[in-house]
């Protein structure tokens, strides 16, 4: 009980600093939960991995069979490369270690939150040769040029437009996307960190992506990333 009053308040915490009305509700346990479940009532659920009679894993895989879209976040104090999977099988959003801190749960809201802006309000709409396309910013996980088309790299697949990047970056720079490099923009959303000279990219189908950087715009885009992780 305490470990769910520890995690309401943070998320209380949160609302408050944000300005953001929030609803919470608490169970204790997998099934508890489900038996009060309703489609589009949460936005988003943290799931401790061990729980009586029915584990979060089992709890997830229920509600991934009632609801596509809700943000799901394990709590567990050990995490392994099983988890991991499992995590992965039901779309987790993340995994939070214990002991959990009010930074743990700031980092995985904001990233759910700016995730929930986008998808209700954000599409860029691009002209094709079949006519015009609708791509969900959300769902954009990087933009390269390639061979003077412009590539999208995207969470359905691979879009290809005849525009310039410089033209993109235009209509996207005051959204979270930013110009890495001359012939590349990343969504801050996939960004993991920055190795050497190539910005890795988490294009959340369990696979990491090194996406080269100009060292030119390298300072700039660590202040960039401090401040979208709001750590600095």
């Amino acid at each position: 009980m305490e470990y769910n009053k520890k995690i309401a308040s943070y998320i209380e915490e949160y609302g408050k600093e944000n300005h953001i009305k929030v609803k919470i509700k608490s169970y204790m346990s997998g099934s508890q939960l489900l038996l009060n479940y309703q489609k589009r009532k949460f936005d988003i659920i943290f799931l401790d991995v061990s729980m009586p009679g029915m584990n979060g894993f089992e709890t997830a895989e229920r509600i991934r069979c009632i609801d596509k879209d809700v943000s799901i976040v394990f709590c567990t104090a050990y995490y392994t490369i099983s988890n991991a999977s499992k995590g992965f099988e039901v779309e987790a959003e993340d995994f939070l270690a214990k002991p959990l801190l009010y930074k743990k749960i700031q980092k995985v809201l904001d990233k759910v939150y700016r995730k929930k802006l986008l998808k209700a309000e954000e599409k860029l709409f691009l002209k094709c040769q079949d006519g015009v396309i609708a791509v969900q910013l959300s769902d954009l996980i990087y933009v390269e040029t390639k061979n003077k088309t412009l590539v999208l790299h995207t969470m359905d697949g691979n879009v290809e437009i005849n525009r310039k990047i410089g033209e993109l970056e235009k209509r996207l720079s005051n959204k979270l996307f930013y110009r890495c490099h001359n012939s590349y923009m990343v969504n801050m959303d996939y960004v993991e960190g920055i190795e050497s000279n190539s910005v890795l990219i988490n294009n959340e189908i369990h696979q990491i992506e090194y996406i080269p950087i100009s060292k030119y715009r390298k300072e700039d885009f660590l202040k960039r990333l401090a401040d979208y992780m709001g750590k600095w």
